[in-house]
């Protein structure tokens, strides 16, 4: 009898561990989850700096081009190009 006392104790004192750690674990899994909340945020946010900027550089490329070049053909084509660049990045956007 005396060792059934003393595996119920045990084995409350080890649930209550398990149930601690669980408490512990939940804690730590929602703290991630709001790191990582943060962190998809600033990736978004560093997405979109990239963009503004790659726009910028494309649009200082044209205009260095175009200060160069003195021929409209040539201006032409290049505005033509960049809108086919376009309509192919519009075309992958809604698929």
């Amino acid at each position: 009898m005396q060792e059934l006392k003393i595996l119920s104790l045990e084995l409350e004192s080890k649930i209550l561990q398990l149930i601690e750690k669980n408490k512990e674990l939940k804690r730590k899994n929602k703290e991630y989850k709001i790191k990582n909340k943060e962190q998809r945020q600033l990736i978004e946010h560093l997405e979109i700096k990239i963009k503004h900027q790659a726009e910028q550089i494309v649009k200082l490329k044209l205009s260095e081009e175009l200060a160069t070049k003195s021929s409209n053909t040539d201006v032409k084509l290049k505005i033509n190009e960049l809108v086919r660049e376009i309509d192919k990045c519009i075309c992958l956007l809604n698929e």
